[in-house]
């Protein structure tokens, strides 16, 4: 493999500012960040790749798919790093797993049998052109061999994947996209049974053919809800929200979210507020024969609203959310092509808040490839590597080094952990190591002392590196419940993750037992608290929704309000009898009439027994 020529570059870009509402700023004048290293990765187009540590070494490696100047690839290249030259090439070694070589396919990385590596899932064409032989694979991860693990899988080309715990088992789900060897576009919704068995939940949803999928809880009641979007037989273009209603029941919300396919379809709380908001690229079909669009939907307590952010339409490429300057806020990459036959672009977008994205810096612009952010060098920032069709024709595959000069300490572990078991369901609570907005929370669970074979966090117990280069399987969740765990003692931990995909360790663990009865005390990593507490609202401020944690040390009947600044009771958020423990509460900001509050400073009111505690939150609109 020829290595890629270093480029190095620094842009010089202009900035036009605006004070109407949301807008894409012009370029503006900042040194280039990025810098593109020389590697030894195929080439590639029509396909895809994922960062992800197979072996557990603490670097990430590459899986990769797609076509290539001499034909198709599906390999995992192991990252073999480099000598202390900085622009020395960076060596990725092909394990020569035997994978089948596929096009127009997706790879997604998972532990979904809880041994602690990250096993992978493929599809895929093998051939480029028609009659099309779909394939679809799970590939289980045997120290570090890939070994078919025989599921019983639709084979699918020119879809997408997404893994999920949908029914709060603790085990990953599969959501698998694409089209059939008969043509027919399809979606299944296949639920994990263990032992390598996958069984199609049965769920209608809209296909998915050239499109994307990503799970994510954009309602914050502890499951996870389906973005789906991409060509349906019945519907056409489109895309969908599903909210999860528990028992395998979805629910399409009938957001208006744009009749577009051949994008990308990715959640991202872009504004801090707690909440995840999507974004989705994309073509519709018009007399034009496409228009492309960039929406950035805002989810405002559940309804989505479309920012009008003025990001550029793209065709056919990518959009990966990451904090890369490490401020804090998602910035946004995003890949494809401007029109059909027209100019590919990458740029990067730098989120400066209030829904303001400046192009900070233009990269190799690609399209019908894919891009992923990751920390591969363990500096800790965010890299990336993208691949595509170059507009000049040939394919590529280009890693990025972030050459960051000071890099911000990963978060702390997460506080106060607890959990508590009624009638085999355990739910977990915690409190924010920080009062930093952005974080997500990876939560794991195991039937063995630092294990993860009921819920697994893809990161290393004793470090808490992450070997998947994604946000916590939580969320921004503080609490999670799962259910139907089987008689018997279990161990369990959460680690903080920030926008930048820095990971804290992994918290004191925790251990409770599931038995037959119906409620069950269980042992935490800490004893029942001493006093009433009502800890500071997360977050804070807040645009949509905020959490209010409170702890009491005996059952008692307890009381949490909100106040405006005048002392005039705007809300109630809990008013009964409570046992002892820790006990959330969610504001909305809305009055007891559910009518939106001003924007302004609050204060919230603990009452137990004889007991008063307060608190002040600020809500911005």
């Amino acid at each position: 493999m020829v290595p890629v020529p270093i480029r190095r570059a620094a842009l010089f870009l202009l900035v036009l500012a605006s004070s109407a509402g949301p807008v894409l700023a012009q370029p503006v004048t900042q040194p280039f960040t990025f810098d593109l290293v020389p590697h030894t990765l195929p080439q590639t187009r029509h396909g895809y790749l994922a960062w992800g540590d197979y072996d557990g070494d603490g670097d990430l490696d590459a899986a990769i798919s797609g076509l290539t100047e001499s034909g198709l690839v599906t390999a995992v290249y192991r990252n073999d790093g480099r000598a202390d030259d900085e622009d020395a090439t960076v060596v990725f070694t092909d394990l020569d797993a035997g994978l089948p070589p596929v096009v127009y396919g997706r790879l997604a990385w998972s532990d979904y049998d809880g041994d602690g590596d990250l096993d992978l899932f493929l599809s895929g064409s093998r051939t480029v052109d028609p009659p099309y032989e779909p394939v679809t694979m799970l590939l289980r991860n045997d120290d570090g061999r890939f070994a078919d693990a025989g599921a019983t899988l639709e084979a699918l080309h020119s879809g997408a994947a997404a893994w999920g715990d949908y029914d709060n088992d603790g085990d990953a789900d599969l959501l698998l996209s694409g089209v059939n060897a008969s043509g027919e576009r399809r979606t299944i919704l296949y639920r994990n049974d263990g032992d390598g068995r996958f069984t199609d939940a049965g769920v209608d949803l809209r296909g998915g053919a050239f499109g994307d999928a990503a799970w994510g809880d954009y309602d914050n009641d502890g499951d996870l809800d389906l973005a789906l979007s991409g060509v349906s037989d019945e519907a056409g273009f489109g895309a969908a929200v599903y909210r999860n209603d528990g028992d395998g029941r979805f629910t399409d919300l009938g957001a208006d979210l744009g009749d577009d396919a051949f994008g990308a379809t990715v959640w991202g709380d872009y504004d801090g507020d707690g909440d995840l908001d999507l974004l989705l690229s994309g073509g519709a079909l018009t007399l034009r024969f496409f228009d492309t669009h960039t929406r950035l939907y805002e989810n405002r307590n559940g309804v989505f609203t479309d920012a009008e952010a003025g990001l550029p339409g793209l065709l056919a490429g990518t959009s990966a959310w990451g904090d890369y300057d490490d401020d804090g806020d998602l910035d946004l990459l995003l890949t494809g092509a401007e029109e059909p036959e027209g100019r590919r672009t990458a740029r990067l977008l730098r989120n400066d808040g209030d829904g303001v994205f400046v192009t900070s810096a233009f990269l190799i612009g690609a399209m019908f490839g894919a891009s992923d952010w990751g920390d591969y060098d363990g500096d800790g920032d965010l890299d990336l590597l993208t691949s595509g069709l170059s507009f000049s024709g040939p394919s590529v595959t280009n890693l990025y080094e972030n050459r960051r000069q000071v890099i911000p300490p990963p978060p702390p572990p997460p506080q106060g952990l607890a959990a508590g078991v009624a009638a085999a369901a355990v739910t977990f609570a915690w409190d924010a190591p920080v009062e930093t907005p952005g974080l997500t929370y990876n939560l794991r669970v195991g039937r063995t002392p630092g294990g993860g074979e009921v819920v697994a966090a893809a990161a290393d117990p004793a470090t808490g590196r992450l070997r998947l280069a994604r946000a916590g399987n939580v969320f921004h969740n503080t609490t999670w419940t799962l259910r139907g765990l089987p008689n018997g003692t279990y161990y369990w931990s959460v680690q903080a993750i920030d926008p930048a995909l820095r990971a804290s360790p992994f918290a004191a663990e925790g251990v409770f037992n599931v038995t037959d009865a119906a409620s069950v005390a269980t042992d935490t990593p800490e004893e029942l608290p001493a006093r009433v507490s009502l800890h500071p609202a997360f977050p804070n401020p807040f645009r949509a929704r905020t959490t209010f944690r409170f702890e009491l040390p005996r059952p008692e009947r307890a009381t949490l309000r909100v106040y405006d600044a005048l002392g005039k009771r705007v809300a109630t958020l809990f008013d009964g009898s409570a046992a002892a423990g820790a006990h959330e509460a969610v504001w909305d900001g809305r009055d007891a009439a559910g009518r939106p509050a001003g924007a302004g400073v609050y204060f919230v009111e603990l009452r137990a027994g004889a007991r008063v505690r307060t608190s002040a939150v600020l809500l911005v609109r």
